[in-house]
């Protein structure tokens, strides 16, 4: 991700759909969206990268291992598709199993988290597809429009990745 990306993001999350999806409660400006960028990449604990399709190199939304402990050797995952066209297209799962790979293997993580909406089900099969586990519940842990919702914590540990890389 580079200070480029804050037209993506400043697009993305102004659209009304994504910011439904994220849970999104204020609109973004671009200064405000460059800022951002700019404290993400010079956070020690933040790996963020641009999704980009393969064909074009479109960015389309945002991949990040954040709060990075190296000495617990633990992350929390975000994903954000901020081109509602590219849902449930296969970028998701792609990006997600990427991500993990990239923290077990090269980063040499033991443990990723993740929180997501109890109701976004695909997203959950994604999760539980790559080998993220429901490992709490976070009650009426958002609001929006009138409504709470639960979201759970999802986890996965290294030696659970690596059993579904090699399950012999």
């Amino acid at each position: 991700m580079d200070i480029e990306d804050a037209e993506l993001i400043c697009q993305g999350e102004n659209d009304p759909q994504v910011r439904e999806a994220l849970f999104l409660a204020l609109p973004i400006n671009i200064d405000a969206a460059r800022d951002r960028i700019q404290k993400q990449l010079a956070d020690p604990a933040s790996i963020i990268f641009t999704i980009c399709l393969i064909e074009n190199d479109l960015p389309i939304g945002q991949t990040a291992l954040f709060r990075v402990d190296y000495i617990s050797r633990s992350a929390i995952f975000y994903l954000a598709i901020l081109s509602p066209e590219h849902w449930a297209s296969g970028v998701g799962t792609e990006t997600t199993a990427l991500m993990v790979d990239y923290a077990f293997a090269t980063l040499n993580l033991n443990r990723i988290q993740l929180h997501v909406n109890s109701e976004n089900h695909p997203a959950i099969k994604i999760y539980q597809r790559i080998g993220f586990q429901k490992e709490g519940v976070l009650r009426q842990a958002m609001y929006k429009n009138g409504d709470y919702f639960d979201f759970w914590v999802m986890g996965i540990l290294h030696k659970d990745w690596r059993r579904l890389k090699d399950p012999s």
